[in-house]
């Protein structure tokens, strides 16, 4: 049996003008939203996700996404 791909937590804004701004950010800003709380560029809540099924999580502090069932990374 293979071992499922070990999935991430990212976080997100759900505005598409602003996801469309995200696209061009290098790794490094990337990995500066994953501190935030409010999307820099609306004021938006940033939401958590999954990056393997991309569905919509309400912790972070999760071992398994509870909707495609992957491992989230250390």
């Amino acid at each position: 049996m293979s071992e499922k791909k070990k999935a991430g937590v990212d976080k997100v804004c759900q505005e598409t003008d602003c996801a469309e701004k995200m696209v061009g950010l290098t790794p490094e800003h990337k990995q500066l939203f994953k501190s935030f709380t409010y999307c820099p560029y609306c004021a938006e809540e940033m939401t958590l996700i999954c990056n393997n099924c991309h569905e919509q999580l309400t912790s972070a502090d999760f071992k398994f996404c509870p909707w495609c069932g992957s491992e989230f990374a250390d």
